[in-house]
């Protein structure tokens, strides 16, 4: 079927997925799914000018950021690239259509990045090809299996780095396979790079020079070693810029392979200078992760740095479906062992969330009892605290130096990464609480706003790394009596609930300590699948913007 036929069906009756159930390949969606229109799922997302006031900019800062959004542009269409096989043939094909049906379809893939919708599971909402998005995205050949890829190495044991390197796309080469750098196999690296030296001409800050031209290196090499760690070293900045090939959630085969993103940033001085006190807790916080004592880590690191940053401009997996609200950078091990990490948080995208969904679905999920609990202080410090939590623990499997825990625990380490995250984030509210920092009222409204939270990122869907990490807290804790139904609502045993998370954040822990595949298979097997009691709450709550839609601004672009 060919897309403008696609698009004569889909005229007809506007409902996702309904030309799919004439092909014998389409698995028919669950009954709450099947009817949803692309009209509906469009109102999911909350479309929001994200701006930010760059009057104080001088003239040679606004070149340097002008620069960086023209770079972050083409990693933009690198991703649209990685995303699916089929995902820029599509989008322009649909952007050709001369008929509102496909002016909505269009908008809808522009938000996806492709016909797979990231909200419901992946599925397909347009075009023909397979029901759901595939695993391996655009990183390796549309019909390659894991057992092709690991028969391969196993008969290729030599290229097994280029095979499993974050910075290669795996392609047919007659009968066999072959890893293709990241900068050879996309031709707009080089532009790029050329952009990102162009903005370092610019840069005033010392340190941001150096930043930028090594980044632009690294863009031509794929060795990022160099340019992360200048950029840990980077200080008085008030422009900065995270590009390149980065996190490896797009890659559901083996969560190898990195996807391109950027966002250009300025930072918020003021709210960079409020989240100081938590840098000074970081090791604090390893001392009090619920596990014994021999796989805690001396220091997590010294150079943990915590930053409030405006977006200016998103693109790429940044920008795909549910929009970043705070990064934990960088994800190289040997950076973060001896640098730390650097955590920032988009102010200007939080404030959004938090007014335009957070705060509605409490207001509609949570006991009437709970609502003055929930506020944007508890909404931004948790966050804060989540990605200060992703440093926390061990980074290489125990006793095994060389093998790290992303690549132990391969597709499944996302959900479980964040599962930590998010639980570890709350839990360091209670070294805060033992150190007069918190006192009891704000503990609670850190764990009111927290169960909102569950429910605003279980939305997701669970084949989302943090939809499905969510899920297994909720299932988790109402499991343990933690979080109760009464009613059409959710209340809270305060009394249970940190005993609760604490076992979790231990399984959690100790799942990546020893880099248990099968236990993390078993733990997201067991927690990480929809209710229908859950899926009824989440089905309850479309008329609550799932996301934003957003634009950028700032720039008059």
């Amino acid at each position: 079927m060919t897309i403008r036929r696609t698009m004569t069906l889909l005229a007809t009756v506007l409902l996702i997925a309904s030309c799919g159930n004439e092909r014998k390949e389409q698995t028919p969606m669950p009954e709450n799914k099947a009817r949803t229109t692309v009209l509906e799922r469009l109102a999911m997302y909350a479309p929001t000018d994200i701006s930010v006031d760059l009057s104080a900019l001088s003239d040679r800062d606004w070149q340097c950021i002008t620069k960086l959004v023209d770079a972050g542009k083409l990693a933009d269409s690198i991703f649209w690239l990685q995303s699916s096989h089929e995902a820029v043939a599509l989008r322009d094909s649909l952007a050709a259509l001369n008929s509102s049906e496909g002016w909505d379809f269009w908008k809808y893939v522009m938000i996806n990045y492709g016909p797979y919708d990231r909200i419901f599971e992946g599925e397909r909402f347009v075009g023909e090809g397979p029901a759901r998005k595939p695993a391996g995205a655009g990183f390796y050949p549309a019909d390659m299996t894991k057992v092709e890829f690991e028969a391969w190495i196993a008969a290729n044991p030599a290229q097994r780095e280029a095979f499993e390197s974050p910075y290669t796309v795996i392609v047919r080469d007659g009968a066999g396979l072959a890893a293709v750098p990241f900068h050879a196999y996309y031709p707009q690296v080089e532009r790029m790079a050329q952009l990102v030296e162009e903005a370092a001409e610019y840069a005033d800050n010392p340190g941001l020079k150096r930043y930028l031209t090594l980044r632009a290196k690294a863009l031509r090499s794929d060795d990022y070693y160099e340019s992360d760690m200048a950029w840990m070293d980077l200080r008085d900045n008030s422009i900065d810029v995270v590009i390149g090939p980065i996190e490896n959630y797009e890659d559901g085969l083996f969560n190898y392979k990195t996807a391109y993103e950027c966002a250009v940033m300025v930072k918020d001085e003021q709210g960079s200078k409020e989240l100081r006190m938590f840098t000074a807790h970081i090791d604090a916080f390893e001392r009090a992760l619920p596990i014994e004592d021999k796989y805690k880590r001396a220091s997590a690191g010294s150079g943990n740095i915590l930053e409030v940053v405006n977006i200016v401009y998103f693109g790429g997996d940044f920008h795909a479906g549910v929009k970043t609200i705070a990064a934990s950078l960088p994800n190289d091990p040997r950076v973060t062992q001896k640098k730390g990490g650097k955590k920032q948080m988009y102010k200007n995208l939080m404030e959004a969330k938090f007014d335009k969904i957070v705060l509605p679905i409490a207001q509609r999920v949570l006991d009437s009892t709970l609502h003055g609990h929930v506020d944007r202080a508890a909404f931004t410090s948790f966050v804060t605290l989540h990605e200060v939590s992703h440093t926390l623990g061990l980074p290489y499997v125990w006793k095994q130096p060389s093998l790290t825990v992303r690549k132990a625990l391969k597709e499944r380490y996302s959900a479980i990464e964040e599962c930590k995250a998010d639980v570890l984030g709350l839990w360091n509210n209670t070294v805060l609480q033992r150190e007069g920092l918190m006192d009891d009222e704000a503990m609670k409204r850190s764990i009111v706003t927290y169960v909102a939270g569950l429910f605003r990122s279980l939305r997701f869907g669970v084949e989302e790394a943090h939809g499905k990490a969510n899920l297994v807290q909720l299932r988790t804790l109402l499991e343990r009596g933690a979080v109760r139904k009464v009613g059409a609502r959710y209340t809270i045993d305060f009394d249970a609930f940190l005993p609760a998370l604490r076992d979790l954040a231990s399984r959690v822990l100790m799942i990546e300590i020893l880099g248990d595949y099968e236990q993390a298979g078993a733990l997201l097997a067991k927690y990480g699948t929809m209710t229908p009691e859950i899926d009824a709450v989440v089905h309850a709550l479309i008329d609550i913007p799932r996301d934003l839609n957003t634009s950028y601004t700032s720039l008059g672009k």
